[in-house]
């Protein structure tokens, strides 16, 4: 990756993100990163929204961003740096990771250098919602009643494990709404159940829910499941671990440029993690990209890797 040696690469941190105890591998990135010669110029997020704004304010000043935190953290840099072309770098340093699995980031601080210093740029598209950015996935219904129960017994860093009781509670009490869904000026679904809108594959522990997803198509995959009760959700949770979810029956799995959700009564959706807004909801690509780093080619390699190999 070619550098503006006159301009630094600066180290963005989310003191909060997975679980915890990330100074001693932040502290090696930073002397690894002294070894190539490599200027880090460090910044600790305050809250909600900070890094977005932070990474606004130093764009003119930045070589890189190295993002070090979870998949909230990626987006929030992410919204900030729409419109510039500084080239981000997603650190798997949060719960899921979802970004930097699918790019194949390593988790080593001195592997992370590497790929800083010897990645390629690839440009990525940027999902909106309601007018805000996004760049993993979205869930409507089932979904977003999970994240809003953790968001609100949460204080301080999570696991996989701070998912269960609400997962457990949401399974038994939600709600399946009647969603009318209209995809590109075309009605598509108006039934109960629950959507998912992606922009990559991968969701939460491995599952591929946008199986056929690309970072940067310019299009983003859309999946309905259709169901009321808690078995339909389990047999649509079988079908998607074998990854053939778009060929049954009672899902629909659709690309598209510009959506919209609307429901009876407001319902909850998730954004890349983190709650999200209410329906009704406006979901389309943004005319913007941002660039990623991701790892230098092997001898055959693809960042997506189901999609099958691509010599280079």
């Amino acid at each position: 990756m070619e550098y503006d040696p006159g301009k630094p690469v600066h180290l963005v941190i989310n003191p909060r993100c997975g679980y915890g105890g990330h100074h001693g591998a932040v502290a090696q990135l930073k002397a690894e990163a002294r070894a190539e010669g490599i200027e880090l110029v460090e910044y600790v997020t305050k809250g909600p929204r900070d890094a977005t704004d932070h990474v606004r304010s130093i764009a003119a000043d930045a070589s890189a961003v190295v993002v070090w935190g979870g998949d909230g953290t990626v987006n929030e840099v992410a919204a900030g740096m729409e419109g510039f072309d500084v080239p981000i770098l997603p650190c798997p340093a949060g719960t899921e990771n979802l970004l930097a699995k699918e790019l194949r980031i390593p988790g080593d601080p001195r592997k992370i250098v590497q790929v800083l210093r010897h990645g390629r740029v690839i440009h990525c598209d940027v999902g909106r919602i309601n007018g805000r950015a996004f760049l993993l996935i979205i869930g409507i219904g089932f979904d977003g009643e999970v994240v809003r129960r953790l968001a609100n017994t949460r204080s301080g860093h999570i696991s996989h494990l701070s998912y269960f009781w609400p997962i457990w509670r949401t399974f038994w009490e939600h709600k399946y709404p009647r969603m009318k869904i209209t995809a590109d000026g075309e009605e598509i679904y108006d039934d109960y159940g629950m959507a998912f809108i992606g922009n990559i594959s991968r969701y939460a522990v491995g599952l591929r829910i946008c199986r056929d997803a690309l970072i940067d198509d310019g299009l983003l995959d859309l999946v309905v499941f259709s169901c009321r009760k808690q078995t339909g959700m389990l047999l649509h949770a079988a079908w998607t671990l074998l990854r053939m979810h778009p060929l049954k029956g009672n899902a629909i799995y659709k690309q598209f440029r510009h959506l919209r959700i609307e429901t009876a009564q407001p319902v909850l959706s998730q954004v890349d993690g983190d709650p999200g807004p209410e329906t009704p909801l406006e979901v389309g690509v943004s005319p913007h990209r941002i660039r990623l780093i991701i790892p230098p080619p092997a001898r055959s390699w693809s960042i997506w890797p189901w999609k099958g190999e691509v010599p280079v």
